[in-house]
């Protein structure tokens, strides 16, 4: 694996859920296939790439402070991302996290929140730049 920060894998996981929701990893793809095989097959895979290309950022419009971004989750910065209600001195791992760990995923609701919040900061900036 190239240690490049203008470079990236994607990896799919292929998982089974068992009888009692325990997850089983059964085999991880270096190279996972982004042909669709149906309808649902297509939106899944199309949402995956959108929410990638929202991660990867490539034109710099996060601010790093992001908690979620698309379908995804921050779990980890420096330490666990907490619930807010609760402080994170008060506790003992495992953490209470902000995570839904895809059991909810209101993917599109967030990327209009997040391309509104974009489009608005643009805005400030060209007004900001006009006056000058």
């Amino acid at each position: 694996m190239i240690n490049d920060k203008h470079c990236f894998e994607l990896y799919g996981f292929d998982i089974m859920i068992d009888s009692n929701l325990k997850p089983w990893l059964i085999e991880v793809n270096a190279s996972p296939s982004l042909t669709a095989s149906s309808e649902s097959d297509r939106q899944l895979k199309r949402g995956l790439l959108e929410d990638m290309m929202d991660i990867i950022d490539v034109e710099g419009r996060l601010t790093g402070d992001e908690r979620r971004v698309g379908g995804f989750d921050l779990i980890w910065h420096d330490g666990p991302v907490h619930n807010e209600e609760i402080a994170l001195k008060e506790v003992t791992p495992p953490y209470p996290t902000n995570s839904y760990l895809g059991c909810f995923n209101d993917r599109e609701i967030h990327r209009q929140e997040l391309h509104r919040s974009l489009t608005l900061a643009k805005i400030i900036a060209k007004s900001g730049a006009a006056e000058k």
